[in-house]
C-alpha cells in the first residue's frame, strides 16, 4: 500500500510540474536542405518501443506501470515499415519473427505472426490494398501472407512459393501486387487472389534484368521503381513491365550506390534511396539527378546504423527503419518556409 501511495504522489507531482515535460522546440531538431529548392528535410522523432508511441494511457494505467513495470515491446531488427490511413504503424522485424503493429486510434499494440499457424519466419516487405488488407513477404518461407485487420486473420496468399520474396507494392490502378523475387531476379505481379499474372525481367545486367533486386515502390504516375541492389541502380518500369528509365552506378561518392537498401517517393516526385553501408539517405529528382543527402553513422538524431526500409506517407512524413539502432526514425519533407503546417504525423513529436 505504501508503494502505491508513493506512486500516486509521484505521478501527481509530475502532473503538476508540467514545465518539466514540455516538448523541445522544433527549431532544435536537425534539418537538411534539399539542394537549392527551398525545401528541406526535418527530423521529427524516434520510435524504439511502445513507450515512444505517445500513447501514455490514463492515470491509473500509469500507476500500474510505475508499480509493476511497463509492458513494452522493443524492436529487434526492424526492416520494413508502413503506416496506413487508420493510424496503424506496421514494422517487419525478422529478428523477432513478427510484424509489430501499433494501432494509435485504439491505443493498443499487437504482434502479427507469433500466434499461428501460420507463423512468420523472416518478414521483410509490407503493402496494403484498397480494402485495407496488409500483405507481408516472408523471404525464408518464400511466401506472401495477407493480414486482414477486420478479423485479425493471417493467411498465405500464393499457391506457389517464390525463391526469396522481399519488396512488395500494391498498384492502385490495376490492383495488382508487385513482388520482388530476389533470388530469381524478377518482379512477379500477382492478383489479390494470389494468382500470378506476369513476371518482369530476369537475372543479369541488361536493360530489363536484375541482380539481387530487393525493394520496390510506385510513384504518383503509376510507374514502378525497383531497387536493383547488385546492379547498383534504380529501374523505373511501366505497369506492363516496360523499361521507362534507369539511373545509378556503383561508387562511394554522393550520388552513387555502394549498398542501396530501401526506396520511396514523396509527393513532389523526389526519390529516396537508403545506403546501408554509408548510413545515409540520398534524395534524387524524378530523373535520377542527386538533390541532397541526409544522415551519417551514429546513434543521435538523424544518424543511422544500417538504414533499411523506407516509407513516405501522404503528408510527406518519412519513416526510416534504422535497423542496427533498433528503431524507426521519422522525418518530414517541408516544401517551403511559408507552409510549415502539414499536420502532425500519426506519431507525435519526441517527448
Amino acid at each position: 500500500m505504501g508503494l502505491l501511495i508513493a506512486a500516486i504522489a509521484l505521478l501527481a507531482a509530475c502532473s503538476a510540474g508540467k514545465a518539466v515535460l514540455q516538448e523541445p522546440s522544433p527549431v532544435n531538431n536537425p534539418e537538411w536542405p534539399l539542394g537549392n529548392t527551398g525545401e528541406r528535410i526535418e527530423w521529427i522523432r524516434n520510435i524504439a518501443d511502445t513507450r515512444d508511441l505517445g500513447s501514455a494511457g490514463g492515470f491509473w494505467r500509469r500507476v500500474r506501470e510505475l508499480v509493476a513495470g511497463a509492458d513494452t515491446h522493443g524492436l529487434v531488427t526492424p526492416y520494413g515499415v508502413f503506416v496506413d490511413k487508420a493510424r496503424r504503424l506496421y514494422v517487419t522485424d525478422p529478428g523477432a519473427r513478427v510484424v509489430h503493429c501499433t494501432d494509435m486510434a485504439k491505443g493498443r499494440y499487437f504482434a502479427i505472426g507469433d500466434e499461428g499457424p501460420p507463423f512468420l519466419s523472416t518478414p521483410i516487405g509490407l503493402a496494403q490494398d484498397e480494402r485495407g488488407r496488409v500483405y507481408i513477404t516472408d523471404s525464408t518461407l518464400g511466401m506472401v501472407f495477407r493480414y486482414d485487420p477486420e478479423d485479425a486473420s493471417l493467411t498465405p496468399l500464393l499457391a506457389k512459393r517464390l525463391g526469396r520474396p522481399t519488396g512488395i507494392a500494391f498498384h492502385p490502378q490495376n490492383h495488382l501486387l508487385y513482388v520482388v523475387d530476389t533470388i530469381a531476379g524478377q518482379v512477379v505481379a500477382v492478383d489479390q487472389g494470389g494468382v500470378e499474372r506476369k513476371r518482369i525481367g530476369s537475372r543479369g545486367e541488361g536493360a530489363i534484368q536484375f541482380n539481387r533486386p530487393t525493394d520496390i515502390t510506385i510513384n504518383a504516375r503509376g510507374e514502378i521503381l525497383v531497387l536493383d541492389a547488385l546492379n547498383f541502380r534504380i529501374s523505373v518500369l511501366s505497369p506492363e513491365g516496360q523499361l521507362v528509365r534507369q539511373f545509378g552506378e556503383p561508387g562511394d561518392a554522393e550520388g552513387y550506390f555502394s549498398r542501396p537498401k530501401g526506396v520511396a517517393v514523396d509527393s513532389s516526385g523526389h526519390i529516396y534511396v537508403g545506403d546501408s553501408q554509408r548510413d545515409m539517405i540520398q534524395v534524387f529528382d524524378g530523373n535520377g539527378s542527386l538533390i541532397s543527402v541526409f544522415g551519417k553513422n551514429g546513434v543521435g538524431k538523424g544518424r543511422f546504423w544500417m538504414p533499411s526500409g523506407l516509407f513516405i506517407d501522404s503528408r510527406d512524413y518519412i519513416y526510416v527503419a534504422d535497423t542496427y539502432n533498433k528503431r524507426i526514425q521519422i522525418f518530414r519533407h517541408i516544401t517551403n518556409r511559408e507552409n510549415e503546417t502539414q499536420g502532425e504525423p500519426d506519431f507525435e513529436r519526441a517527448q
